[in-house]
């Protein structure tokens, strides 16, 4: 039977660090566990229905049928687990519904071989190009692959395959409603831990070098904010602080990201005066920041935090005391340092009454459930589903490219499973399914780590089993304990949660089978030869790296464009949508996380399909700087350094923005449209702004602005006629 897929790490930030697999340190790494990850509580909720499906087949029906109910269970708790903390009650009922079509038309196609593979094709077709909407989306299409040809794979009539198709469908809504009732949280430790981890990743941040991206620390905050906004939390008063708390994280992110980038241009500028106050006020926020996670985790109160902030405000005023009031290029960067060290110390400060106010306040009345707002068909959404899957229905698509591969790779393995006379060859389809991934560091790392999970499943399962020799009630509590160690490890570790739930599986079906020994060695055979057949398919059509590097490049390039567009409308004191501009920070982040990643897997690939890593590097580098430079402008801006729009600041923008979506349409098409140099623009500009008294700083981010887009313009091979 099957135990589920999912199609990334979990637990992951949106970009990640770029960094070069080691493809032999994989097996070591598969088996590291993150302890702080392990959720027992989320484990014993999730595994609680499984069982008593389980448990209520045994008594009231056959093996086969309880088995059944507890696979479409284990389904949908993969499924929850997968897009955890919240599960997502419309994508849990299509999981549920497709699962229950998948074993009827499997089971009723399965006496007729040749139009039950032929119906396969388009059904890995559309399950592989589920990808494209998102990682729950993907699961649930490889589940649909895995319900045809495991459970669906008896021969039987249209009232039998109905009869299947219902247990499944029973035990996945049990899992649903149950997984529905039992996660409105009585407590917020779970929330709290997620926005503790992100306090510690800006404190790693504020301790960092200021040339570190910092999108390869943020992911925690995507994290804690996904924990902060389940549906079941909308109604608790006791959430509101938390958020708060989230927000000033968010704005101390902001205030150190600009930071660094003003750090990096006094370097870049040769100063000789000594900074090292920046490096010790950096110092003492990142303690603050710590000494508030640990607030954040324990009950008991602490004023450690405010000894930090305390120092931290001293540490700024010896800093204020020795800054030379002068009005050099250098003097106006080194007071903008000081005006986010200033606004970080206010930050601080807030945070931490909030943490205190948290500890203080009484929760006993904070739960009150709400029932979410029926609504009806998103028609608008649907379109937009739509557009998206025929917009991937081409040969470069790394989607397209994946289902075609999951096309062919599935039926041809129930082929080699029947032609090589496997005792249970249903596995083998099982494993290419589950293995095959549209990337090729994530189905190395990934098939890897399933294939030593299910070795150590296998092994596990074939001992309990042999020496124990459960009887039915044993059995339902060894399925109890090992589904709870294999979901409360799911975050920790891929590689032992998949080893427990293959125990769970195999001890499952040790209801309905003698030879438990004989059942681990055919699964852990199928899963290797499944493995070997999964690499060998990606090998021999790979997804083109440089088409997803491309559009992931345009992608950022257009968000800049957005995010500059608004940003001036600050400057020029225009009016602005109070979230518009937050709305185009967080697209721009999530394109630069998305651009560093298409990156870091481009590198990745085979040897024969991979790009030059330096230089996506590099262009990601002056990305950074362009996204640092406007981050400074706007929160100059909403401080009060604007200025009203005239004509050669208009003329300038208006190239900068020009040059953004020129850049974002070479990665897209490679249509250069004709560049206009932006330094002589820049320079009449500058006169403008000295004329008209507009505060140094506004000249200084443009200044870096240019410098960043003709950088970037000559990275991408365009022509630039000044550079500078």
């Amino acid at each position: 039977m099957a135990e589920g897929v999912d199609d990334t790490p979990p637990s992951t930030g949106l970009g990640g660090a770029i960094s070069v697999i080691k493809t032999q340190s994989a097996p070591r790494n598969s088996l590291k566990i993150n302890f702080s990850l392990i959720t027992p509580v989320a484990g014993a909720i999730t595994v609680l229905p499984l069982v008593a499906v389980f448990a209520l087949g045994l008594a009231v029906t056959s093996a086969p049928s309880a088995i059944a109910m507890a696979i479409g269970a284990n389904l949908i708790a993969i499924v929850s687990l997968v897009g955890a903390p919240r599960l997502s009650l419309r994508l849990a009922m299509v999981d549920t519904l497709m699962m229950g079509l998948s074993v009827f038309v499997g089971t009723v196609t399965s006496p007729v071989p040749w139009l039950h593979v032929a119906v396969l094709v388009p059904w890995c077709f559309v399950a592989g190009m589920m990808v494209v909407f998102g990682q729950t989306q993907a699961t649930i299409g490889s589940q649909a692959v895995i319900a045809y040809v495991v459970l669906g794979r008896f021969a039987s009539s249209p009232t039998l395959a109905l009869h299947l198709s219902l247990f499944v469908v029973v035990g996945a809504l049990v899992e649903v409603t149950a997984l529905v009732a039992l996660r409105l949280p009585p407590t917020l430790r779970y929330q709290r831990g997620r926005l503790a981890n992100a306090f510690e990743a800006v404190g790693e941040l504020a301790r960092s070098e200021p040339s570190r991206p910092a999108t390869d620390l943020l992911g925690t905050l995507d994290l804690a904010e996904t924990a902060l906004s389940a549906r079941s939390l909308f109604s608790r008063t006791d959430v509101r602080d938390l958020r708060a708390i989230l927000d000033q994280a968010r704005r101390i992110r902001l205030e150190l990201t600009t930071l660094a980038g003003l750090r990096v241009r006094l370097t870049s500028e040769g100063d000789t005066r000594d900074y090292s106050h920046i490096d010790t006020s950096l110092e003492t926020v990142a303690r603050a920041l710590d000494e508030l996670a640990m607030g954040l985790r324990r009950s008991a109160k602490s004023t450690a935090w405010q000894e930090a902030v305390s120092e931290y405000r001293a540490t700024l005023t010896r800093f204020q005391d020795e800054f030379d009031d002068g009005s050099s290029q250098l003097d106006i960067i080194a007071r903008q340092c000081l005006s986010h060290l200033s606004a970080i110390g206010g930050q601080l400060r807030s945070a931490g009454n909030l943490v205190e106010h948290l500890r203080e306040g009484d929760t006993r009345q904070a739960w009150r459930p709400s029932m979410p707002t029926p609504r009806g068909p998103d028609l608008g959404r649907l379109r937009l589903d739509v557009a998206t899957f025929r917009g991937n229905l081409r040969g470069d698509s790394p989607a397209f490219r994946h289902a075609v591969r999951l096309a062919v790779a599935v039926p041809m393995s129930i082929l080699i499973g029947s032609l090589l006379s496997l005792p249970r060859s249903y596995w083998l389809p099982f494993a290419v399914a589950v293995i095959l991934k549209p990337d090729y560091s994530t189905l190395v790392k990934r098939g890897l780590g399933r294939v030593i999970g299910t070795m150590i499943g296998a092994t596990l399962a074939a001992v309990l089993v042999s020496e124990l020799r459960p009887d039915l009630a044993m059995t339902v509590a060894l399925v109890a304990l090992i589904g709870w160690i294999a979901y409360s490890t799911w975050a920790a570790s891929f590689s032992v949660s998949i080893g427990f739930v293959t125990a769970m599986v195999l001890v499952l079906l040790s209801t309905s089978t003698t030879d438990t020994l004989g059942t681990a060695t055919d699964r852990l055979i199928d899963i290797s030869l499944g493995g070997a057949i999964a690499v060998l398919t990606y090998l021999v059509w790979p997804t083109s790296p440089r088409a997803g590097v491309s559009a992931a490049q345009s992608g950022l390039f257009v968000a800049l464009r957005d995010y500059l567009s608004v940003v001036i409308d600050l400057v020029e004191t225009k009016p602005v949508e109070p979230d518009q501009v937050s709305q185009c920070s967080r697209s721009v982040r999530m394109a630069w996380a998305k651009a560093e990643a298409a990156v870091g897997r481009s590198v990745e690939e085979p040897a024969a399909t991979r790009i030059d890593p330096s230089e996506g590097r590099s262009l990601l580098a002056t990305t950074m700087r362009i996204l640092r430079a406007i981050h400074a402008m706007r929160i100059e801006a909403e401080r009060g350094a604007t200025v009203p729009a005239f004509d050669e600041l208009e003329t300038l923008t208006a190239a900068c923005l020009d040059s953004l979506e020129g850049l974002g349409h070479w990665f897209s098409s490679e249509t250069l449209a004709p560049l206009t140099s932006l330094r002589p623009l820049y320079r009449a500009a500058e006169k403008a702004l000295i004329a008209s008294g507009a505060p140094a700083s506004i000249a200084s981010h443009f200044d870096e602005l240019v410098n960043a887009i003709n950088t970037a313009t000559h990275l991408a091979g365009m022509t630039s006629p000044v550079q500078g």
